[in-house]
């Protein structure tokens, strides 16, 4: 079960868990009363008794409001967060797309670079995503991108460009911690994937509240309840 842990202004005897729903996802709610002149030590033990609420409770993961300050309290319970990578892996492609519509560069004309340290699943989704739509592709990955473009040039005949020829990419997609460069870079990974400008916007009659959009919408996502189809892609 995935637990939910928000902070409420407003006075309480302590913290309360109960049973709610993102979009017919069964979760846990711990609300932590946080009454006004409340000291952090005090507000920090209120924290620490929700999250043992929520861990009896069978709860593994949490999702709380994006800056949440007291994660390593939850961590000391067993609890961790909706990790959004995957999430925003998979959303690679439009993410390119878009990116590209706001160098005002159409995709034929658009140079791509994906970067990382391995070739993984998501990468090679992308890749294989990416090479009818734009007109230059590279791969600037040391382990085992050299094998990829060789098969998507065998594949797919795409216009496979050496990362190090000296042409700047406009889009730069990053799956780790390396990156050929970009006009516009994605960091698609890691706990705060930074997404070079764009937000993910929900569908319409979807609200995250108060909570963490990003989380919210990967775990719908990983539940099945949410189709890629349906995010919107929007300048911040």
């Amino acid at each position: 079960m995935v637990g939910i842990l928000e902070i409420r202004e407003g006075k309480g005897r302590g913290p309360r868990a109960e049973g709610c729903a993102l979009l017919d996802l069964p979760c846990l709610r711990a609300e932590i009363p946080a009454p006004p002149g409340l000291s952090p030590a005090r507000l920090a033990r209120r924290v620490d008794k929700g999250a043992r609420l929520l861990a009896r409770a069978g709860v593994r993961r949490v999702v709380t409001a994006a800056e949440f300050p007291w994660w390593e309290v939850l961590y000391s319970r067993g609890l961790r967060p909706v990790e959004p990578e995957d999430f925003c892996q998979a959303l690679a492609v439009p993410l390119a797309l878009a990116a590209l519509e706001r160098c005002g560069v159409p995709p034929r004309q658009g140079t791509v670079v994906l970067s990382g340290p391995r070739v993984n699943r998501a990468l090679l989704r992308t890749a294989e995503g990416l090479c009818p739509m734009v007109r230059r592709l590279s791969i600037d990955v040391p382990d085992g991108g050299a094998a990829l473009a060789d098969w998507l040039w065998r594949e797919f005949g795409a216009a496979m460009a050496d990362p190090e020829a000296g042409k700047r990419a406009d889009v730069d997609l990053r799956f780790g911690p390396a990156g050929g460069g970009g006009r516009v870079e994605l960091d698609l990974y890691g706990p705060r994937p930074e997404l070079g400008g764009f937000v993910l916007r929900p569908p319409k009659g979807l609200e995250a509240g108060g909570l963490d959009r990003l989380a919210v919408l990967a775990l719908l996502w990983e539940e099945g309840r949410l189709d890629l189809e349906k995010i919107r892609i929007l300048p911040s």
